[in-house]
This record gives structure tokens, sequence and C-alpha cells, in this order.
């Protein structure tokens, strides 16, 4: 039984980082995103599609990569990579929330 919750948790963190890597950068390369409104930049259409999806794959890639290696888990690493996992992960609790719910 406490093997399965433990699957349980690894899926339930993989999928909250995912959300949280994809909600962050929607929210910075989106029109009127964070990047944008910082530099106060308007980019054009064939820039955008490329700048949006290069972060969103290269985080899914290596999101992926840690997670099929076993190390997705907290616990492991320094509490550096803890603090950062879960911040990511509350991000993921955010934009799930704000995405479906709201």
């Amino acid at each position: 039984m406490k093997r399965i919750i433990e699957a349980a948790w690894v899926y339930v963190v993989f999928t909250l980082v995912l959300i949280g890597i994809v909600g962050l950068s929607l929210e910075l390369f989106m029109d009127n995103g964070l990047i944008e409104r910082t530099f106060d930049v308007v980019w054009d259409a064939e820039m955008r599609n490329p700048l949006l999806v290069t972060p969103i794959l290269g985080g899914t890639l290596l999101l992926l990569s840690i997670f099929l290696r076993g190390r997705l888990t907290s616990g492991k690493g320094h509490s550096f990579s803890d603090l950062l996992l879960y911040a990511i992960m509350a991000c993921g609790a955010y934009f799930s929330y704000t995405w479906w719910i709201a």
C-alpha cells in the first residue's frame, strides 16, 4: 500500500510541476506577458510562437528525463532543490485552479 501511495505522489508531483512550468512559460511569453511588459517590446507573430514553445518543450523534456530516472522526489537532494520543487508545484496548483476551476 505504501508503494502505491508513493507512486501516486510521484505522478501528482510530476503533473503539478509540468503544469507549473507551462503556466509560468505562458505568463512570461504570452501577449502582454511579463517579458513584453518589462522590456516594452511588441513581438511579431513569427517570433512569438517559437519563443513560447521553446521553454515549454525544454522544461517538459527536462522534467520527463528527471521523472524517468526516478529523481523527482523530495528529500533526495539539497534543501534548495526541494524548495524549488515545492515552489513550482505551488505554481502548478495555482495555474490548475485558475485554468480549470475559476
